[in-house]
């Protein structure tokens, strides 16, 4: 339970730190960024002087991110831990292998969003959110099947464990929902709007990683 405390802990603080900061110093405007009537983005705030904050942090909440998809898709199969029906393992790891390399694609996109920020690199910027969206989406879709599936037909561990697979089914739900608005208002110029949901559906995050 490691990994997943540390993702959802160092990025729910990054987020946290970035938002206050720029909330202190009065909500400012960035020049730089004209073509947006509200600069309340993440990547507009790790643009600039908050960007070691953002650079670190989603290096470190890529890590763990990444980690925690591996971990607990390998933890799947062992029988040590879990009770899992032969005849069912072959298509739950090639859906386990899927989520696993969506989580690591997620991860490297998040780690070059820091990189090449919206300022500077403004179009790969651009393709770097929509990849890391993907891969976000991807891997915590697949991610549910596995655990769905393994809770409800198989031997389950704990009713805490069925628990903690509804509250993250639930969040993935709100998620999606939320990640699809997003970029379709993103995609309208509706900036305000879709800067918000970008932050509500960031924290969110936090929170799905507190589930595993």
């Amino acid at each position: 339970y490691l990994f997943p405390v540390l993702a959802g802990t160092i990025w729910f603080l990054t987020l946290a730190s970035m938002l206050s900061t720029w909330i202190v110093r009065g909500r400012p405007r960035y020049k730089e960024l004209t073509i947006r009537e509200h600069n309340s983005f993440i990547s507009d705030i790790g643009a600039f002087q908050l960007k070691p904050v953002f650079l670190i942090g989603g290096i470190l909440t890529a890590f763990f991110f990444t980690s925690t998809m591996v971990v607990v898709h390998l933890s799947r199969y062992d029988e040590r831990m879990y009770s899992m029906q032969m005849q069912d393992m072959a298509w739950k790891r090639w859906v386990s292998a899927v989520a696993m390399s969506s989580g690591i694609v997620a991860g490297l996109g998040l780690i070059l969003l820091t990189i090449f920020d919206t300022f500077r690199f403004h179009q790969e910027h651009a393709v770097l959110l929509l990849v890391c969206f993907v891969g976000l989406v991807s891997c915590m879709l697949l991610t549910v099947v596995v655990y769905f599936d393994q809770m409800w037909n198989h031997l389950s561990p704990s009713r805490r464990l069925r628990a903690y697979c509804l509250i993250s089914t639930a969040i993935v739900a709100v998620d999606f929902v939320l990640g699809v608005a997003f970029y379709t208002l993103l995609q309208l110029s509706f900036w305000r709007t879709s800067g918000i949901l970008e932050w509500v559906m960031a924290f969110t995050g936090a929170f799905y990683l507190w589930t595993f």
